[in-house]
């Protein structure tokens, strides 16, 4: 093994000096191999910071988790301009076509006050009539003007409520921040109403709204918009989803062999009732089922062939129609071309993912429906991405940096019905390593590759229990997995094997809801950057993946294919194996990440970087070493 280079950062806290002491950075930097030289070199951290704010500037914008992404509507409003405006109330026609859907919005009203509680904000009513005379209503308290400003992403929503036709108000919160939870789709830019042009005025003389003209038909004498102080209030925990994959659920007969399937029958308003209870916090609903969910504290995805346009996009826990994206690298994992190097399947999956976004199914629905949506762009919320394989996160991440969930099938028992699921034990064997055979060792084996991506990405990473899982693991690792920062606990419904039944799908619930509950977590953002150690790959290499030990879960690419240097992939991989084992030996907390343009080692101690050629470096921060 060739050491190529040592690095040791070290960084000086002195209390008595006249100077800041972290304005200074003292590196060492230790050459091994060609050369014997010892060079000292002081850099200011300003100069660092500077770099580090260049390439985080030329990062793409991150697509915002369809369900996480609401909270950040409210969070991101650093700059918001002062609200303030006068009290104002008109009312406005919309310009539809020659015979318009009876669920299409006619008129709007719309009236502005600020809010005598909360210095430089306002309240914004909005009250649509369709063409059938239903109405529904929507009250904002923002600190901008969410109809006329040229930055509608930045406005704070600090309360939401909708009332929709026939029902009493309802009040949406996140539980994570205690502000509104405002709707998707692009709420801001989509579901608004928008004034043409470079207006300043609150109650603009035109507009689009849905997709149409607006029209200023009367200015009317302005009167009190504050919502009613009898409000339903349902509360969200955007934070923790714990979802289910199907409407549907096994009968509870069991079934007759493991050759044999379940039987299935469609979840009923009262196994809704029990799930909520339990703590399932995200359902897929079809038909009548969505009346059963939708005003409760709870998101959900699909449809009802009675859609109710438009009040359904204003529902904060409406995802749209899909949960995720699925198993990307699994359905690439016989499609990569024999002979293609790595660069070519990370080429590849990039492009299946791009072709799973920007989905316009639901707007697709609407429109069959005879909806017209004129230049509604109605694009659905990021998904997350389902997945086996996922040492191909980073790659699915740069991709789609919305957030990955592993499909985990845990085995340990070395009775177990195939040895090809007996991850350490083969890593072991392979790698000629003695990682202890533990099931949080097997856990962490796979989470911190999920977990080095989603710092590097900012992105939200979950797990998820399959039938195959043996029973004991079940609840030990979404135990971890919480610990560690998860955002998603997933199960899997149907398929033979792969189903876990509803009655253990209840009581897993249950269960790591009162843990959840027992145990609060600090700032996700800080569990999702506790890793003390970055075990770096070359880029478009993965570890070996479950079942055959090849990289990128494929026979294209195994671990005795030679590289560009004449290393195979083992060789390669084989120190970072070895720092793995060191890690899980010793109880220190580390990612595995690529060295891809997203990585960043700032906060690690300890960052050990793989090469192509065979050769590894090493660099180590030291805080605080004293005088």
């Amino acid at each position: 093994m060739l050491i190529r280079e040592i690095r040791c950062d070290i960084r000086f806290s002195v209390s008595r000096r006249a100077f800041d002491p972290s304005d200074k950075l003292l590196r060492i930097v230790m050459h091994t191999g060609s050369s014997d030289n010892l060079t000292l070199r002081r850099r200011s951290s300003r100069t660092r910071q500077a770099n580090m704010a260049s390439l985080k500037s030329r990062r793409v914008p991150m697509a915002l988790l369809k369900v996480v992404a609401t909270a950040a509507l409210v969070t991101v409003a650093a700059t918001a301009r002062a609200a303030g405006q006068l009290p104002g109330l008109a009312r406005y026609r919309a310009v539809l076509p020659e015979n318009p859907h009876a669920k299409q919005v006619a008129s709007l009203e719309i009236g502005v006050a600020p809010a005598s509680d909360r210095p430089g904000c306002n309240w914004n009513r909005l009250t649509a009539t369709k063409v059938n005379g239903d109405s529904f209503t929507i009250w904002l308290l923002t600190d901008a003007d969410p109809f006329t400003s040229t930055a509608p992403e930045e406005i704070a929503y600090h309360r939401y409520i909708l009332q929709e036709p026939g029902r009493s108000p309802i009040e949406y919160i996140d539980r994570r921040t205690g502000r509104a939870l405002p709707p998707l789709f692009g709420f801001a830019e989509q579901l608004l109403p928008r004034a043409n042009g470079t207006s300043q005025q609150t109650l603009f003389e035109k507009g689009t709204y849905l997709g149409h003209l607006l029209v200023r038909a009367k200015t009317l004498e302005p009167t009190d918009v504050r919502p009613p102080k009898s409000v339903t209030r349902l509360t969200f925990r955007s934070d923790l989803i714990i979802g289910t994959g199907r409407n549907f659920r096994d009968d509870g007969k069991g079934r007759k062999s493991r050759k044999d399937n379940y039987n299935y029958v469609p979840f009923t308003e009262r196994n809704y009732e029990e799930m909520i209870a339990a703590g399932i916090n995200y359902f897929t609903a079809k038909g009548e089922q969505i009346n059963w969910v939708c005003h409760r504290p709870v998101f959900y995805d699909g449809y009802s062939p009675g859609i109710a346009f438009p009040e359904e996009l204003y529902r904060p826990n409406f995802l749209g129609l899909r949960m995720f994206i699925d198993e990307p690298a699994c359905r690439l994992a016989g499609e990569y071309p024999p002979g293609a190097p790595l660069s070519k399947a990370v080429e590849m999956i990039h492009e299946h993912i791009r072709e799973k976004m920007n989905n316009k199914q639901y707007r697709n629905l609407l429109v069959e429906n005879g909806i017209n949506l004129g230049s509604l762009n109605l694009t659905e919320p990021a998904l997350p991405i389902w997945e086996t394989y996922i040492g191909t996160s980073y790659y699915q991440l740069e991709a789609n940096p919305v957030g990955i969930v592993q499909e985990c099938r845990w085995r340990i028992d070395p009775n177990a019905d195939s040895r090809q699921i007996l991850m350490l034990q083969r890593i072991n064997e392979e790698f000629d390593v003695d990682i202890p055979i533990t099931p949080k060792n097997l856990f962490l084996w796979f989470y911190s590759q999920m977990r080095g991506p989603a710092r590097a990405f900012n992105s939200k990473w979950g797990m998820s229990i399959y039938g195959q899982a043996e029973p004991h693991l079940r609840l030990p690792s979404m135990k971890l997995a919480y610990d560690l920062g998860a955002e998603f606990i997933w199960f899997w419904t149907s398929d033979h094997d792969h189903h876990v039944t509803y009655d253990e799908q209840l009581s897993l619930a249950r269960q790591i809801t009162e843990y959840a509950k027992a145990h609060p977590r600090p700032d996700l953002d800080k569990l999702r950057r506790a890793a003390t150690t970055a075990i770096v790959l070359p880029y478009g290499y993965t570890l070996p993946t479950c079942w055959q030990l090849h990289t990128w879960g494929t026979h294209i690419y195994p671990l005795s294919r030679k590289n560009r240097f004449g290393l195979t992939y083992k060789q390669v991989l084989t120190p970072a194996i070895e720092e793995i084992a060191r890690c899980l030996k010793d109880d220190i907390s580390y990612d595995v990440v690529p060295a891809g343009n997203y990585f960043d080692r700032a906060g690690y101690d300890r960052v050990v970087r793989i090469r192509e050629d065979g050769a590894i470096s090493i660099a180590v921060t030291i805080s605080n070493p004293g005088s």
